[in-house]
């Protein structure tokens, strides 16, 4: 069957965030993105990076005789500071053709490659279980590279009950502010390192992330001091339709590490989302945190190199 790319328009934003939704149905793994990274990369980081208005021209989108979407190559937009290009590829469940794959890599290293001072190079996910894709890739003078990129989950069976020090609260953003928000972030992943933040970045980040379909108050969580001061945050997203929840994005600033409030602020946004009808949660990490916590690694992706001239 032949597939037609089209041009990436602002009204498939929606139809890909369905998609990626659509295709947890259809595998026993979520091998696809999930929609919190595909929302919250346009929303936050890209308006971090500054490519909000860039990356649609790099996205490339394949759709069948029907108009159905069957692939997409895409980057996350956070092109600054990489000497490594990225490319992700969210497919249907279907048979394709070598023909067809090899597109698909060619529109990654056209679109999304990164030049360097050796030449260019890209770095594909590729999941672990796609021999055909994988075969293409050595083929075309790809290395397999020793790192992986895993995604954890956790059943909501049990019974999650955050429990907080003296002293803290939990609260969620209908209370605090964007600059709160902004300035934690800066400082749990360590942009931010003085008693106030360098720009207004994170914050004009998370004013956008507000905007994001999909976007909840209520499970955009953060625990606050005595002093209002945002110590740990965790955001929830839900996707109804897999009844599941996933995590992004989850901090605490470096003073209140180690007292048991990344884990409360999780707990919490476990209850709540449960509330909803969630049966699972997501989290894209297989950090010890999280393990410790009762989350597992479900399946990684590996990460596959090619530099050229």
């Amino acid at each position: 069957m032949k597939y037609i790319r089209k041009e990436f328009k602002d009204r498939d934003f929606l139809r890909i965030r369905d998609f990626l939704k659509n295709s947890c149905q259809h595998t026993p793994f979520r091998k696809n993105w999930l929609i919190d990274r595909w929302i919250f990369n346009r929303y936050w980081g890209q308006i971090m990076h500054d490519t909000f208005h860039t990356w649609p021209e790099t996205v490339g989108l394949w759709e069948d005789e029907n108009d159905d979407i069957v692939a997409i190559v895409n980057s996350e937009g956070d092109r600054i500071g990489r000497k490594t290009g990225a490319a992700f590829f969210q497919l249907a469940d279907k048979e394709f053709s070598n023909e067809f794959l090899n597109e698909l890599v060619d529109h990654a290293e056209k679109k999304l490659a990164l030049q360097n001072e050796s030449g260019w190079s890209i770095a594909l996910r590729v999941n672990e279980d796609s021999w055909q894709l994988k075969e293409i890739l050595r083929n075309r003078d790809y290395m397999l590279l020793e790192w992986r990129e895993a995604m954890s989950s956790m059943n909501l069976a049990d019974e999650f009950k955050a429990e907080l020090p003296d002293g803290f609260r939990i609260v969620d953003a209908n209370e605090i502010n964007d600059y709160q928000k902004g300035f934690a972030h800066g400082r749990a992943f360590g942009y931010y390192k003085q008693d106030i933040s360098d720009d207004d970045d994170a914050e004009r980040c998370f004013r956008s992330l507000r905007k994001a379909p999909g976007y909840l108050p209520e499970l955009d969580l953060a625990i606050v001091d005595q002093f209002d001061e945002v110590a740990s945050f965790a955001n929830v997203w839900y996707d109804e339709l897999n009844q599941i929840g996933i995590l992004e994005p989850v901090g605490t600033i470096p003073k209140y590490r180690k007292m048991g409030l990344g884990r409360a602020v999780i707990y919490e946004g476990i209850d709540r989302v449960k509330k909803k009808g969630a049966d699972k949660m997501y989290v894209g990490s297989d950090q010890q945190f999280y393990l410790s916590i009762g989350f597992l690694v479900e399946y990684s992706k590996e990460i596959w190199q090619k530099d050229f001239i």
